[in-house]
């Protein structure tokens, strides 16, 4: 029986190829095809039915290393839609109510590193006009909702700064439209947002602090508690780093340079931001538990209240 089967074939794929050579012409039919034929269909008639290759992972021999490999992929596949759902789910609940903030979103916390994140953003084209700004503020959403600090955000931030000096701006925007919302945010939230504040300015260089903070009214008497803890954490924490006083010093520093009659306006901003200072380092940071004789928290803090004083309070140690 087969071997009329096989007659039938071979004078029948003669006959279509004598104008092609016998490698053109000839069918590669296997004994496990002419074996399988009442099941799989015969591939080799022109208009005959064939079910394809679907039982390959069951008929067919395969190598195991191939298996393995296919398998792998299959369930890197599986779990990284997984993860994507999920990360999904979370920023449906932090309202990231665009897409764009939620493709951010995505990236930001399904990225391995800061340097794989940064890369995934580039190519995403996140990093350009109006999404720049989304991914700095979904950054910072996404710093502020974590258990503890991260310095991930820190480094990323840092990283897109540096690729984009623009980004500088929108960070300070981002911040002061944070102040905003004090009144409507947990402690937690506060206290990370502070922790990468002091980690953008100290660690990476990448902001300057006056230029921050100036939108808080630091000496109002109805000063919320949430601007409380986070100018708390945030000097506290710069009392804290520098070994040495004149490196704490050179942050409130007064930059003298030929001011126009158009800057005054400025300088005067900037000498109540001072002012404002000086008396939240007097009424609330002086009296820190940190703040013990020999201790690196009172020199540094020493060190400022003279760079800020202007009318004698160092005449108060």
């Amino acid at each position: 029986k087969f071997r009329k089967l096989l007659g039938r074939i071979k004078s029948s794929a003669a006959k279509s190829g004598a104008s092609k050579t016998s490698s053109e012409s000839s069918l590669r039919i296997s004994l496990q095809d002419i074996l399988n034929a009442e099941t799989k269909g015969r591939w080799w008639k022109v208009g005959a039915s064939w079910v394809g290759n679907q039982y390959r992972f069951t008929d067919a021999p395969q190598v195991e290393g191939d298996n393995e490999e296919k398998t792998t992929a299959l369930s890197k596949t599986k779990a990284e839609h997984g993860e994507d759902e999920y990360l999904l789910k979370i920023a449906s609940k932090l309202r990231m109510n665009t897409d764009r903030k939620r493709a951010i979103f995505c990236i930001i916390m399904g990225g391995t590193d800061c340097e794989d994140t940064f890369e995934k953003l580039c190519r995403s084209s996140m990093l350009q006009n109006k999404s720049e700004r989304d991914a700095i503020r979904v950054l910072m959403e996404c710093c502020g909702h974590e258990k503890s600090y991260n310095k991930f955000y820190g480094h990323l931030a840092a990283r897109i700064c540096e690729y984009q000096p623009q980004s500088k701006f929108s960070l300070q925007l981002a911040y002061w439209d944070t102040f905003k919302q004090f009144d409507s945010m947990g402690a937690r939230k506060v206290a990370n947002l502070a922790k990468l504040l002091f980690h953008l300015v100290i660690t990476h260089q990448t902001l300057k602090i006056l230029p921050v903070i100036k939108t808080i009214d630091i000496p109002d008497e109805d000063t919320d508690e949430n601007t409380l803890i986070f100018l708390t954490i945030l000097f506290s924490s710069i009392l804290d780093h520098f070994e040495d006083p004149a490196e704490a010093k050179a942050l409130f520093a007064r930059h003298i340079s030929q001011r126009s009659d158009d800057d005054e306006t400025e300088g005067d901003q900037d000498e109540g931001i001072r002012a404002g200072l000086l008396v939240f380092f007097m009424e609330t940071l002086k009296s820190s538990p940190k703040n013990t004789k020999g201790s690196r928290f009172r020199k540094n803090f020493k060190a400022i209240v003279k760079e800020l004083d202007t009318d004698g309070f160092e005449g108060m140690f």
